[in-house]
């Protein structure tokens, strides 16, 4: 699948049998429908996370960047956190998925009151800088 900002081949991560597909160019991360809440839900439930992905999108129209899976341009979305602060999210606009730039996940994550094992995968991907090396290596 390519990056549909740097149009590179991503690379598919597995956690827990759910394939994430992120770029080490950009620090993005595609999730198809339905992983986010398969990696943030407790006991078959959607997330604060997930639930905030859901209702509170206003999407603005369509952007620039093409869908990894159909290749139709993707719906902006604009993503209200508590503080007030907007992140602008990519949306399939036939459902496939979400595209996040790199650190729009964890200001999500972070304003829901944390995601759990999201949370914990996702920041072992990635170190604060994004070269794709962990802070632990």
């Amino acid at each position: 699948m390519l990056c549909p900002v740097c149009d590179v081949e991503m690379l598919v991560l597995e956690h827990e049998d759910i394939e994430i597909d992120c770029c080490y160019e950009c620090a993005g991360i595609w999730l198809d429908e339905g992983e986010l809440e398969l990696l943030s839900g407790k006991d078959g439930k959607p997330s604060a996370v997930a639930a905030a992905l859901a209702k509170d999108a206003d999407v603005k129209g369509k952007g620039k960047r093409p869908c990894p899976v159909c290749s139709k341009k993707m719906l902006l979305a604009d993503i209200k956190l508590p503080s007030g602060k907007l992140v602008e999210i990519d949306k399939c606009p036939k459902g496939h998925g979400m595209w996040f730039d790199k650190g729009e996940l964890d200001d999500i994550v972070a304003a829901a009151g944390g995601g759990g094992a999201v949370v914990d995968f996702l920041a072992s991907l990635f170190n604060a800088d994004g070269d794709g090396n962990s802070e632990d290596s």
